[in-house]
């Protein structure tokens, strides 16, 4: 008898969300606490090290990730990483 472990299941810990409206939806990307803290103070120079993960979602804590569309309108574009600058650079994040 085997247990069933899940293997694509990322768990998502140290979470800050970084949330923004656009076109009438809500998106979030998931950054490190304690590294939006010395982004924001300028410590920490790379965006790398400040995302969790390059994935643009709609509910951070229920793992939904926004769907393509969405971005493409919202955006003009579903590239994950320039969508996650985007976010970064114009919204206040949640510590």
């Amino acid at each position: 008898m085997s247990i069933f472990t899940p293997t694509n299941q990322i768990r998502l810990t140290n979470v800050a969300v970084v949330r923004m409206k656009r076109a009438g939806k809500r998106f979030e990307i998931a950054c490190y606490k304690n590294k939006v803290v010395g982004w924001r103070s300028g410590v920490e120079k790379d965006l790398d090290e400040v995302l969790q993960t390059h994935s643009v979602f709609v509910n951070v804590s229920k793992g939904q990730v926004a769907k393509k569309e969405d971005l493409i309108s919202a955006f003009g574009t579903d590239d994950q990483t320039e969508i996650c600058n985007c976010l970064y650079f114009e919204t206040l994040s949640e510590v």
